[in-house]
């Protein structure tokens, strides 16, 4: 099907979904739903929520502080008698301009000076590319997918009767045999080596049924005893890039006792953009065990937002149409959770004297086509941009940890600090 504008895909899913309003009775039955009022179950692979007394919180728990145990062994052989580095990459999602990140880590690479990162998380296109970020370098020319695929590689229109009365209207079909050819067993056992190295890779999910935010600890899942941890760790991925109501939903299993039931899970934008906060508590409990490891560790965040972070300040006048008007509220939105989800891992980075890295696609950059558009010449365009800018070290606005209560408190001020974040570009230090 042509699309005779960039936009048009996109509008007439809004469209759908208005419609789609008053039809909530004619939904299609579902396979072994969570029963309704039950308490939510954590599904394997999934990391616990915080406070939790389960056998699988003090099983996460245990595993994170060996895992940050064996980790401080290595960096502290590797920098003796320095601060240890201990460096998070957070990526958020953002569609086809995910080409923009993909571009930021491979210029990065020639630079010769890109880090191994302890932690990486994703979301949604963020979700597709952490895997490779995490396992570096090596994987660079997955990455460079983001030049090529068009939208038949990642979805396909379905029937509007099944748009209107089931799940979605687009099928991922698809991106699910594009994740069978990146993701194999060799990827995995990768994975899984990085993480009895200590590292630990991180990807969101929105599960849908309980309203909740699901983080999935990969590595572990990567070295799961169970058989079908490659299907788990495709789905997981798949999910976190489902949009809700325009891609169909991933079930998950849940095992409960004698009982299982399927959990609907979808893109983990729908909670955050990009995130590393979330379970910040439990790593922060983990450096506290591991001796000295607190005082002797220089921390860095970095944030890749495949997406506009500051105001162009130019207009860009909306049709009069529902659609139009719609599309640019979600727009408008997503771009306001990503500052806020920016904002909770500056909070993060300040308290615990992190430095933190953003990068961002600037406004004198015109985005030619939409998120949601898979136009190989865009895609290719984004990704040299973000390429260019690591090499000629442009890519982060950086925010150094400071020790002055005073400008620490001046930081962390909303309404210094989501000001600076939304529409200054000129911000911050440039990175090396």
């Amino acid at each position: 099907m042509e699309m005779k504008s960039r936009y048009e895909v996109m509008r007439w899913v809004i469209m759908i979904l208005c419609t789609l309003m008053a039809l909530t009775g004619c939904a299609a039955t579902r396979v072994a739903p969570p029963p309704a009022g039950t308490v939510y179950e954590v599904p394997w692979g999934a990391v616990p929520p915080q406070g939790s007394k389960s056998l699988s919180a003090t099983g996460f728990e245990k595993r994170l502080e060996a895992g940050l145990r064996t980790r401080a062994k290595e960096l502290r052989r590797r920098h003796p008698g320095q601060k240890i580095p201990y460096r998070i990459l957070a990526i958020s999602g953002g569609g086809s301009y995910g080409a923009f990140g993909a571009g930021i880590l491979t210029g990065w690479t020639k630079t010769g000076d890109r880090p191994e990162f302890d932690v990486v998380t994703g979301i949604s296109t963020g979700a597709l590319m952490a895997t490779f970020a995490f396992l570096g370098p090596e994987y660079d020319h997955v990455l460079k997918m983001y030049t090529r695929i068009t939208n038949s590689d990642v979805f396909q229109l379905r029937g509007l009767f099944s748009a209107m009365f089931e799940e979605g209207l687009l099928d991922t079909e698809p991106l699910q045999k594009l994740l069978a050819e990146l993701i194999d067993g060799a990827v995995l056992e990768a994975v899984a080596r990085e993480y009895m190295r200590g590292r630990r890779l991180f990807i969101g999910t929105t599960n849908l049924d309980a309203g909740a935010f699901t983080i999935w600890d990969m590595g572990a899942i990567a070295t799961s005893d169970r058989p079908n941890k490659l299907q788990r760790y495709r789905d997981v991925i798949l999910a976190s890039a489902s949009i809700p109501g325009v891609c169909l939903p991933v079930y998950i299993e849940v095992d409960a006792g004698k009982e299982s039931h399927q959990q609907m899970h979808v893109d983990g934008g729908v909670h955050s953009m990009v995130f590393y906060f979330d379970f910040v508590k439990q790593l922060n409990e983990a450096f506290r065990s591991v001796d000295s490891f607190q005082s002797d560790v220089h921390g860095e965040i970095y944030v890749i937002y495949n997406g506009e972070l500051f105001l162009s300040g130019l207009n860009n006048p909306i049709k009069p149409r529902l659609a139009s008007i719609a599309y640019a509220s979600l727009m408008s939105l997503m771009r306001r959770n990503a500052v806020y989800n920016i904002y909770r891992i500056w909070i993060q980075a300040l308290i615990r004297g992190f430095d933190i890295h953003i990068a961002h696609i600037p406004p004198e950059f015109r985005l030619a086509s939409s998120p949601a558009e898979f136009d190989p010449h865009e895609m290719q365009r984004l990704f040299q941009f973000g390429e260019q800018q690591s090499i000629e070290r442009k890519a982060w606005d950086t925010q150094r940890a400071v020790s002055d209560y005073a400008e620490r408190l001046r930081l962390i001020d909303p309404i210094e600090t989501l000001e600076t974040l939304e529409a200054r570009p000129q911000q911050g230090e440039k990175a090396r």
